[in-house]
């Protein structure tokens, strides 16, 4: 069938929708709503000034606050700045589970950053592709610009009825309907397609072994001058710097240390963790390691890359394919003295080396899970033929068997095997979980469509019900191990899938589909109360929230239990309540959300407006405007239907906007901001998300 293509017009302010936010965001916020505003009023950081469309005082003002420029003065649509100090702002940053007892501080970027940004992208695209050219051994790394294109061919059409995985980054030769990255990269979207690759298989027949390593915190250890020293080099860097006559902020790389230098409040030690510019800046560097690598191990110790070894790197994890241990022990000596220039270094603790047969632990896992869940999670059909007379005469295309089929699932049975192949294989739980929960969301969707397709008989209702109960024990057995923000949204995804199929008028009796939704109830429920949090809430138990809301009434958590999951203390005489330390803007906006209007919420509802005007409060009337977290605060409650006008007017008059009327008009500009208030379809934000994902 004819493909039929339709470019959209690009748009240099998408680099806010694809590569500024972190994936590990709640699924109710995004930066689509501001890239609307940017757009519909042409809102542009051009040299030395902010530019926009039309002078209103209220977009004025809106600007001037969005963008902390509160004592500027506004001279026909547009404001000067001094970029060398107004551009510095505090990044709001939070926290994500990453290993046991261990997590990972993820970065928002101011706004105006974000207007940085784009600036940044637009007129050095071409550079960013340039630079990220150079490396024989990268297989992560932006290629060109990327395009939306529509697909109306049979195979994409069947790709969106299978419900096949979106991609998330748009990969060489080829192209996707939503697309969500700004460059195309080559050649590999996820490390594991690595492993299925042509390329990899073709490694594992001509070397006898394989090592494995990466770098050690790379990216809190980047060290943010030495993007220059990359691109240029150090010494010539360095007498530049010494040098009266030109500086170094004047090239690509000494431009884009300022950015990464002002998004996060001027530190050099570390560049910020999460979008996907912070990957582009350290592929950056790694390019020119890649570089310097290759070329010493041709010229001074002879050895040629694809002859007598290959190297693969996905952003900061390498793997060696070699023959003699003599030539690994070169490659890695001159990787540690390459890296150690950029003050970077090898992580000793998680080098692996596989021999012929070169397979990995992960390898022979997922398949054990797939002939396990292949094996147990499904139905057994079976056809019988229709009972017919002997001289009936048949239609040639009528079907004459119907199909029947039984289902059995023991979760108890499911856990202990499960449990056994990770024992056997060696690997962590968070190695698998992914490929496992995406393996159990495809059985879902046949076990139902098996279930609408075969004939019902006797107790077929009960056994579907009993064998979805036992599907949900085990998957939420596996998502408690390691609940992590990647899972979280597989398991919500899962959820969906079932709650929308047992809502569904005629699929299941009513009694059957609460069991199912007490089931997915008590264990939310128990993962809340496993998860509390101390010094902030997990963005993987905010995703639960939004998918318990998706219950109904009857599943609403009760006010304590709320309260209790935050950590929010309730004095046992008065009843007021109180928090030990600040509740984090995500923590706040997902439980407005969640909690909506309800009266059983207000003492709860009360305590947050409070804590938000403590909040602002704290912060220093210079600093209030640079702090990303409280300007997106800002913006969220401006709009948020749960709180009322003169609440909202009162936040406003702390941030120095005092005129009721301007109030009202800046209150009543935009239905949202950054927060999807209304409207909101947690299917739709699902799939989105699921696109999105990066590693």
């Amino acid at each position: 069938m004819k493909k039929n293509k339709r470019p959209i017009k690009y748009k240099k302010e998408r680099v806010v929708l694809s590569d500024v936010l972190p994936f590990e965001i709640p699924i109710t916020f995004s930066n689509r709503h501001f890239y609307d505003f940017l757009i519909k009023n042409k809102i542009e950081l051009s040299g030395n000034k902010i530019k926009w469309d039309k002078n209103e005082n209220t977009l004025n003002t809106i600007i001037k606050l969005l963008f902390d420029f509160r004592d500027k003065a506004v001279i026909t649509n547009e404001i000067g700045i001094n970029r060398k100090w107004e551009l510095k702002t505090i990044p709001f940053n939070y926290k994500i589970s990453h290993k046991e007892n261990d997590f990972r501080e993820l970065t928002i970027v101011h706004p105006k950053n974000q207007l940085a940004l784009i600036e940044f992208y637009e007129a050095n695209k071409q550079l960013i592709l340039h630079y990220c050219s150079l490396s024989p051994f990268s297989i992560r790394r932006a290629d060109k610009v990327a395009k939306f294109i529509f697909h109306k061919d049979k195979t994409h059409k069947d790709k969106l009825s299978n419900n096949q995985d979106y991609e998330t980054v748009e990969e060489y030769d080829k192209e996707y309907e939503s697309l969500k990255t700004f460059f195309v990269y080559k050649n590999y979207s996820n490390i594991h397609k690595f492993y299925e690759s042509y390329k990899y298989h073709r490694c594992e027949k001509k070397y006898n072994k394989l090592f494995k390593f990466d770098i050690s915190k790379c990216f809190d250890s980047i060290y943010s001058h030495s993007i220059s020293w990359a691109l240029l080099n150090k010494e010539m860097v360095k007498d530049t710097l010494g040098s009266s006559t030109r500086s170094s902020n004047d090239t690509f790389g000494g431009k884009f240390d300022t950015i990464m230098q002002n998004l996060n409040y001027g530190e050099t030690n570390g560049i910020v963790i999460g979008p996907e510019f912070s990957r582009i800046f350290a592929e950056l560097i790694l390019q020119r390691i890649d570089r310097n690598v290759e070329m010493v191990l041709r010229e001074e110790e002879g050895l040629k890359h694809k002859v007598d070894y290959e190297i693969f790197r996905y952003v900061d994890d390498f793997f060696v394919f070699y023959n003699t241990e003599s030539t690994k022990d070169k490659i890695l000596k001159h990787f540690r003295l390459q890296l150690k220039n950029y003050k970077l270094y090898l992580n000793d603790s998680k080098t692996v080396l596989y021999e012929k047969p070169i397979i990995t632990e992960i390898t022979i896992a997922k398949q054990k899970i797939t002939d396990l869940l292949n094996k147990y999670l499904k139905y057994k059909v079976s056809e019988e033929e229709n009972a017919k007379g002997e001289n009936a005469i048949e239609d040639a295309t009528e079907d004459n068997n119907e199909k029947s089929g039984s289902i059995y699932v023991s979760s108890n049975k499911l856990i202990t095997k499960f449990k056994t192949i990770i024992k056997e294989t060696g690997i962590d739980y968070k190695d698998i979980l992914n490929y496992t929960l995406s393996l159990i969301e495809r059985k879902i969707a046949k076990i139902l469509k098996d279930y609408q397709e075969l004939e019902r008989k006797k107790n077929s209702e009960k056994a579907f019900t009993k064998a979805i109960l036992e599907i949900l024990d085990f998957t939420f057995f596996l998502y408690s191990v390691s609940p992590r923000v990647n899972t979280t949204i597989k398991l919500s995804r899962i959820l969906r899938k079932l709650t929308e199929f047992l809502s569904e008028k005629g699929n299941i009796n009513i009694d059957f589909k609460h069991l199912a939704f007490k089931k997915i109830y008590d264990n939310i429920y128990f993962t809340l109360q496993k998860n509390k949090s101390l010094e902030h809430t997990q963005v993987e138990t905010l995703y639960l929230l939004i998918a318990l809301g998706e219950l109904g009434k009857e599943y609403w958590l009760d006010a304590d239990v709320l309260r209790q999951y935050l950590c929010i203390d309730k004095d046992k005489d008065s009843g007021a309540l109180s928090y030990k330390g600040s509740l984090n803007f995500f923590a706040i906006i997902v439980l407005l959300f969640y909690m909506r209007d309800k009266k059983r919420y207000s003492l709860l509802r009360s305590f947050l407006q409070d804590h938000i005007r403590m909040r602002f409060n704290e912060v220093s009337k210079e600093n209030i405007g640079k702090s990303s977290e409280l300007v997106y605060l800002l913006f969220d409650i401006l709009t948020c239907p749960y709180l009322d006008i003169t609440y909202k007017q009162e936040m406003l008059t702390l941030h120095g906007v005092t005129d009721p009327a301007l109030q009202e008009e800046i209150i009543n500009t935009r239905k949202h901001w950054f927060t999807k208030w209304t409207d909101f379809d947690f299917g739709k934000e699902l799939d989105a998300k699921h696109s999105q994902e990066v590693y």
